[in-house]
């Protein structure tokens, strides 16, 4: 028993001083193209120390899962872009506008969940005809 105690006190310690006790941080960095699944109040870093957070959903009227509906409907998904001190708000619509520019990208909307607090696919992607640095 007091062999059993001291390997797991040994396994605590040998943890704390290697960091494996704490989970690794969740890298939310993207570099075009690249996509992203964001939960809402998170933000993406893009090259540059631009930033894309995700601001949530308003307007939903989707038909939810496994439901039967006369029409699809859509919802709009609000961001905020910040780059060289600018903040810009975009929306993006899951029907109607599911790509838009922001500053040398485009970004493209690919799924949205459905629930309370959904989480959002995005895609960013260098322009067309800009030449990337």
């Amino acid at each position: 028993m007091k062999q059993h105690a001291a390997r797991v006190a040994a396994l605590l310690v040998a943890c704390a001083v290697t960091g494996c006790a704490a989970a690794p941080p969740s890298s939310n960095t993207l570099s075009p193209p690249g996509e992203i699944t964001l939960q809402a109040g998170a933000q993406a870093v893009l090259p540059g120390q631009a930033t894309l957070r995700y601001l949530g959903v308003s307007n939903d009227s989707r038909c939810p899962p496994q439901v039967q509906c006369i029409q699809a409907g859509d919802a709009d998904v609000g961001f905020q872009y910040e780059a060289d001190g600018q903040r810009v708000d975009v929306t993006l619509n899951t029907a109607r506008a599911t790509t838009r520019a922001i500053g040398p990208w485009s970004l493209h909307l690919l799924r949205l969940a459905h629930g309370p607090a959904p989480a959002v696919t995005v895609r960013i992607d260098d322009q067309p005809g800009r030449v990337p640095p």
